[in-house]
Formats: structure tokens, sequence, C-alpha cells
């Protein structure tokens, strides 16, 4: 069987990360909130305190000094945390599917014992102390770099993760500037903010600092550890509507930095929508044929979204240093769904919902959506949204 994509492999892991939080139900924020406003305007505090792999992960955000100059130090409570955190992660199931595929190609032994190796391997790769990538001669560990962050004169380095961002803005320590929209997807966001009085680089965060929002740590986790080991600096993926490029830094053979930058968004404009049937009510049943048109229709669907990917513009960007890095949501594809009427007539029209498609179609094709020339610059050939 030939070996998976790593853009394949992207898409499982995202598929596989029932432990994420959903806009709407999970969490809310606002992006276009005023000046002294919070993004979060609420957080499903429960999840985050009782769900294992949060609830860790939350114990180990305090542990480290933010200032580059303070050496970092570990001790043996920290270390128990940090073992405690990644065996929580190793019995979901997305991290069970990372460690399957680092054992498939070969990143860890195919034998009994193969998750204590890559458990020791997550060790070495996020928690051990390396030398900073500046060459300062102090230490850094890249869990602290990418999901806890640093601060370097008076600048914010790293800070790649939402549970902080909201952790530090519910203590008062964050202070939202605003967000790049274009650069915004779904479950991306490129957002500029203060941390303790620290303020982005500008010259290599143009779009703000790029993240996550929702995901969980442990998608996160295994996300940038699958594409560190392939060696890819660069992996661009479709994760559900937004079209994304895991970015990762490799510095002297190990992480330097890690974080998503959006490239473009699944749009369809109001025209394109479809009429798709789905599956009856839980309990009832459908014929094969009935079975056979919701594929036909469902790949339909797959395929206008597809015909609307549309680029983010962005700007010509100077390259980044992993302790210098840029980075990069809208509103969800929807298709119009039809569920059979009780008299199995006419059909009962529902509203617009999400449409869940499966992310690997949009990787078999290599065709996009080209624009033609019309006189309006800002206009497009099929009268989509030009983001």
């Amino acid at each position: 069987m030939p070996e998976e994509s790593l853009p394949d492999v992207c898409s499982k892991l995202w598929q596989l990360d029932t432990n994420r939080f959903e806009r709407g139900r999970d969490y809310e924020i606002d992006l276009d909130s005023g000046k002294g406003a919070k993004l979060f305007s609420c957080v499903n505090a429960d999840k985050l305190t009782k769900s294992p792999t949060y609830k860790a992960f939350t114990q180990l955000l305090n542990n480290y000094k933010s200032d580059t100059s303070v050496p970092e130090q570990e001790t043996a409570l920290q270390t128990d945390q940090n073992r405690a955190f990644l065996n929580q992660c190793l019995k979901t199931k997305v991290m069970e599917e990372a460690l399957r595929i680092v054992c498939s190609r070969n990143f860890v032994p195919k034998a009994e014992g193969n998750k204590k190796a890559f458990k020791e391997i997550l060790y070495n790769l996020w928690f051990e102390l390396h030398p900073r990538p500046s060459g300062d001669g102090t230490n850094r560990s890249a869990f602290e770099h990418v999901f806890v962050g640093e601060t370097s004169g008076r600048q914010i380095i790293g800070f790649h993760n939402w549970v902080q961002l909201y952790e530090e803005e519910r203590l008062g320590n964050v202070v939202y500037k605003g967000c790049t929209p274009r650069a915004c997807g779904d479950h991306v966001i490129a957002i500029n903010f203060k941390w303790n009085g620290m303020k982005l680089n500008n010259k290599y965060n143009k779009n703000g600092k790029t993240l996550f929002v929702g995901t969980s740590p442990e998608f996160e986790l295994a996300l940038y550890t699958v594409c560190f080991l392939a060696g890819r600096e660069e992996t661009t993926v479709t994760l559900g509507n937004d079209i994304v490029t895991i970015v990762i830094h490799i510095e002297n053979g190990q992480i330097g930095a890690c974080y998503p930058k959006l490239q473009g968004r699944i749009q369809i404009p109001e025209s394109q929508l479809r009429d798709v049937p789905i599956a009856m009510e839980s309990g009832e049943s459908s014929t094969p044929e009935e079975d056979q048109e919701i594929e036909v229709q469902a790949e339909l669907a797959r395929i206008i979204l597809e015909e609307h990917r549309l680029p983010v513009g962005t700007e010509s960007e100077e390259n980044a240093t992993s302790e210098q890095d840029e980075e990069v949501e809208d509103e969800p594809e929807t298709a119009r769904l039809i569920k059979p009427g009780e008299d199995d007539q006419s059909p009962a029209r529902n509203d617009k919902v999400r449409i869940h498609h499966d992310d690997r179609v949009f990787l078999r094709r290599s065709r996009r959506h080209e624009r033609k020339a019309t006189e309006d610059p800002d206009a497009c050939c099929c009268n989509c949204t030009i983001l």
C-alpha cells in the first residue's frame, strides 16, 4: 500500500480531534471587539478543567519564566507534570494515529513498547532544554516557546496557543489589539495583542501572531511532531474550511517554532448553493438507491466547495527566524440540506447548515479556482466574494 502523503496525514489527525472546542458551542470570540474589549467572550471552563488533556496542559503554563534572559531550570515536579501531560495525550485517538504514522515511517521502532519510545521522543523534542537558536548561551524548550510564549527585548516571541492566550487574557495579562481579517479562518486567527506590556515585533508579524483556536493540545502536539519528524518546514493542507500551511522552523535538529498560516478559505456564493439530501433521523432507514443519491449529491457539493477555494491576498513578507515568526477564520461553507417530509412526497427544507466534507477530496485534485478578467478588478468571474 502506498505511503500516505503528509497532507493526508494532517487531515486524518484533524478528523480525529474529537476533543476540539467548537465556536458557538464551547467558546465565542469577538475578533472585531473595540479598544479594551476582550477577544474571548466566553469559554467552556468546565471542559477546560475536566478534560484530561486540557487539565494536564494548563498545569504546565505557569512553569516557565517568559524573559529569555532568565535561565530555565526544570524541577522534579515539573518533570512529573510534563510526563503526566504526555501520558494523557497518548490515550487519545489523535495521538494514537500519530504513533501509527511515526511507526509506519520508521521514526520509532516497530516493536512492542514503541509507545514508550514515542513518549521519549516527544519528551526530548518538546520538554528537554536545548540551546536557544539565537545563540545567546541560554536554553529553552520547544514547548515553552510554542505553547507558552517568551519575551525578549520587550517583545513577544513564540506564543502560538489559544488556551494560553485565553488564560492570560482572563488573568488580565493579555490586552487584545485587533486582528487581520483576511488572515483569519474558522480555526486559525491572526491577531495583535500585548502581553504583560510587551508587544509583537511588527517587522516579523505583519499579519499579527497566528495560532489555532479551539484545537486540542493533543492535536497540535501530534500535528507539529509528525511534520517535524517528516522533515517538512512547510506543509499545506485543508483543515475544515481553512487551507492552512503548517510552518515548522527546524533549528540545529530541534524544533525552533511551529504555527499555522492561513493560505485560503473555502467559500460558496449564495447562487452556487446546492440542495443535498441527507439521511433520515436516527432510527429510520433509507433504501440503497437513496444512499447512492446521497453519495452523488455529497460529491457534487464537495466539487462546488473545491471550485470556490479562494486564496488569501497577502503581502510579500520577509523571512522570519524561529524566534521572530509571523502568522495567520471566516464563514463556514454551507449547503442547503433536504430532509424527507413526513408524507414522503414533498421534502421539508431545512435551514442552511455546515456541510462536513472529506478534506482528502481537495488534496487529490489539483484544480484551483481561476479568476478571469473583468472590468472591476475586485470582482470575480463567478460573482463569488473576494476576500
